[in-house]
């Protein structure tokens, strides 16, 4: 009998099998991979998508404050006589410059000494800067050099420069208006001098050993032959809107305020470039080729489609707060309009001409813009809470300065006796001195040049119908200022007497579409609820009741910045929704795929170990056959050696 079981044996591939099964088990695995590709790929879509959208709010920015964009431009036939600036609205214009004067410091030097560390003498020297008070240098032993005596005047703020300064022979103390003008021209006396200190001194019209070599001078200038003149070369008002700096004596030029909307389109060209390519991103990503039968990755999605429908309406639609009546109440009538392509074009000249037409309502349709219909009420900004319209302001209480007056008139003949004034704002004091015998005018240029010289620049001193009179240049509660007199009232002074006298601004108080509001000088805020929340006007004059209206547009940059913003929040955003969905589904096959391939592992793992069982039992099998045949083979060879001897 033979039995042979090599051939079961050698004829199965075991690594074949298990390649093969385990493969199988890998099928259902590649096919969650490639939709985990796929959700890949539309994720990195709305990546893109964000990023653009992020770059068209970034540059929308150029839009938020062209109603503040200077709209005149300003040339001058020669430059080297004179610079000049100009401001949003200022009339247009031609005006002949002549007679050119430009402003001068004074300046002194003294006589000769020959020596700038030798002592020149003792006591005091009084710097009295145009109608000022008289500052006191003192000078002693420890400053009584020519090079002591410049550091001491120096030191002491006194409106002047001191220097010394050596000729060839000699050394000179030379001292230096800090200010221009007439009104910046001083003098210098001394008192109690020892040496040569009492030749350090300069009176105009008087002997004295100091020498002038420089005259205070104002600038002037002749504009359209009407003679202008400033205590610096600098010069505002005179052209309304025009700020002229003089650079050349006895110069001349033309003057010429143009129309200049340059920077205005500028900034509009700005935003159709970023937004043309957000749309150009937009039509990329929801593109469907008929040829391919293929699409984009946010092909038919809802929310994106709805966007792009959204900004281009914002692009054709009516401008919010313009009037429909108005020749420029859309984007479109300036000179915006809609491609085939979904995308928009701009012409330069249409926006041009409308701006010069009409800035205001075409500065309205791009950014938020405010216009009054009272003089006396100036818009001046409003937030992304308040809404289009017209609202109308009632004033129930204008806005005050801090003001104060001399209960008595100042005699025609002058004050009686000397007087000192002290006035007080915040922590600063000053002491005016008044000589007895100044008269109202004196004692107001006295008083407001000594003010001016210590810093208290915000009050004023002013003649009043023989009265002198002190007020705030500020309007408002926070405008306050003490004054008192070292004489009594009515005894032939100012008429501020002894008592302190407290003067306080009042603010501005009213309504702006009947919402209550917020006064801080002059300024009036909407803090009640309703449309015109966030809503600031200005209120000069002291006119109260109803003052008009003013009307808010909402331009460009407000809507689509609130549906930029609101598809991008992070939170509510239907771009992160998109996003978080998308994520969360590739986490979930991620795990799918984790469990297959853990599952693939085990059966392989299991397969191999069964298929190397069944080796193990077909190599025993094997065994035992092999020795079943060489048992057999040995018996028959057995039987047949005996019957042979038989």
């Amino acid at each position: 009998m033979t039995a042979s079981l090599s051939g079961l044996v050698s004829g199965i591939d075991v690594q074949s099998l298990i390649t093969n099964l385990s493969a199988a088990y890998q099928a259902p695995i590649t096919i969650l991979r490639n939709q985990q590709q796929s959700y890949q790929t539309t994720l990195s879509a709305w990546g893109t998508l964000q990023n653009s959208l992020s770059g068209l709010q970034s540059a929308m920015s150029s839009l938020q404050n062209l109603g503040n964009t200077n709209n005149r431009s300003v040339t001058l036939s020669n430059d080297n006589a004179a610079s000049a600036t100009v401001s949003a609205n200022a009339p247009l214009g031609s005006y002949s410059l002549s007679n050119m004067v430009l402003a001068q410091s004074q300046s002194i030097y003294s006589g000769n000494f020959t020596s700038a560390t030798n002592s020149v003498g003792t006591g005091t020297l009084q710097i009295r800067v145009g109608s000022g008070a008289v500052q006191n240098v003192t000078i002693d032993a420890s400053n009584d050099s020519l090079d002591g005596i410049a550091s001491a005047i120096n030191q002491a703020n006194t409106g002047v420069n001191a220097a010394v300064v050596y000729d060839g022979t000699g050394y000179r103390l030379t001292l230096t208006g800090k200010g221009t003008g007439v009104n910046s021209a001083f003098s210098v006396s001394t008192s109690g001098a020892t040496g040569s200190l009492s030749s350090l001194s300069y009176s105009s019209g008087a002997s004295g050993s100091m020498t002038l070599s420089q005259q205070a001078q104002n600038a002037g200038v002749s504009i359209n032959g009407l003679p202008v003149t400033s205590a610096t070369n600098t010069i505002s008002g005179a052209i309304p809107g025009v700020t002229l700096n003089l650079l050349q004596a006895s110069g001349s030029a033309t003057l010429q305020v143009s129309s200049s909307n340059s920077g205005f389109v500028t900034g509009v060209q700005s935003f159709v470039s970023a937004f043309n390519k957000t749309m150009g991103t937009i039509n990329q990503l929801t593109a469907y080729n008929a040829q391919t039968g293929s699409g984009g990755p946010l092909l038919g999605d809802a929310s994106v489609q709805s966007l792009r429908t959204q900004l281009l309406d914002m692009i054709s639609g009516q401008g919010i707060g313009i009037s429909s009546g108005s020749a420029y109440n859309s984007l479109g009538s300036v000179g915006l309009g809609l491609t085939s392509s979904g995308t928009i074009s701009l012409n330069t000249g249409t926006l041009t001409t409308a701006l010069s037409a009409d800035f205001n309502t075409v500065a309205g349709l791009f950014g938020q813009a405010g216009s009054t219909s009272n003089a006396n009420v100036q818009y001046l900004s409003a937030t992304s809470a308040t809404q289009a319209g017209t609202y109308a302001i009632n004033v129930s209480h204008a806005a005050t300065q801090a003001s104060t007056s001399g209960s008595a008139a100042i005699p025609s003949g002058g004050i009686h006796q000397s007087e000192s004034l002290t006035f007080g704002s915040g922590a600063s004091s000053v002491v005016v001195p008044l000589s007895s015998g100044s008269t109202l005018n004196d004692i107001v240029n006295t008083i407001n040049d000594t003010l001016q010289q210590s810093g208290m620049t915000g009050i004023t001193a002013s003649a009043n119908n023989g009265y002198l009179e002190l007020q705030s240049n500020a309007y408002g509660s926070a405008q306050s200022f003490t004054v008192k007199s070292n004489v009594a009232a009515g005894s032939g002074g100012t008429g501020i007497g002894t008592s302190l006298l407290t003067a306080t601004g009042t603010n501005v108080a009213g309504t702006i579409n009947g919402q209550s509001t917020s006064g801080s000088g002059q300024t009036m805020t909407v803090t009640g609820p309703g449309n015109a929340s966030g809503l600031q006007v200005s209120i000069t004059g002291n006119s109260t009741g109803n003052l008009g209206s003013v009307t808010l547009s909402q331009g460009l940059y407000q809507q689509m910045s609130a549906l930029l913003s609101s598809a991008l929040n992070t939170q509510s955003g239907f771009v992160s929704a998109a996003q978080n969905g998308i994520t969360s589904s590739i986490n979930g096959l991620g795990a799918q795929i984790t469990t297959l391939q853990q599952s693939a592992a085990n059966q392989t793992a299991l397969l191999t170990q069964q298929f190397a069982a069944m080796q193990s039992q077909l190599s025993s099998l094997q065994s035992t056959s092999q020795y079943l045949n060489a048992f057999y083979s040995s018996n028959s060879s057995s039987s047949s050696s005996s019957s042979s001897s038989g």
